[in-house]
């Protein structure tokens, strides 16, 4: 969390289901991770504590689907295609 110290947005979009069922005082959440850039960590980070809240008490599915934290950002990168230089960019075109 060290990196996510200088913003606090980032902080508080990671406690939102913490503070939705009232526990944000009860747990300590120590997290590592290691790829993608900080918001993409912050929205793992945010959906692991809600999946590990939801094994503590199945009670807590209800309020944690409400606030949308269950779900996963399933958007991935495209695929590079034979000929171009990225998903879609085509090299540039000569006329001579």
């Amino acid at each position: 969390w060290w990196h996510l110290q200088g913003n606090p947005l980032w902080l508080q979009y990671i406690k939102v289901p913490l503070v939705t069922l009232g526990y944000e005082t009860s747990y300590d959440v120590f997290v590592k991770a290691h790829t993608g850039g900080v918001s993409g960590q912050t929205q793992a980070i945010t959906l692991d504590i809600a999946l590990a809240l939801l094994k503590v008490s199945a009670d807590h599915k209800s309020p944690l689907k409400k606030e949308g934290l269950l779900t996963r950002d399933s958007r991935v990168v495209e695929r590079k295609k034979v000929g171009l230089e990225k998903a879609h960019k085509a090299p540039q075109f000569s006329k001579r």
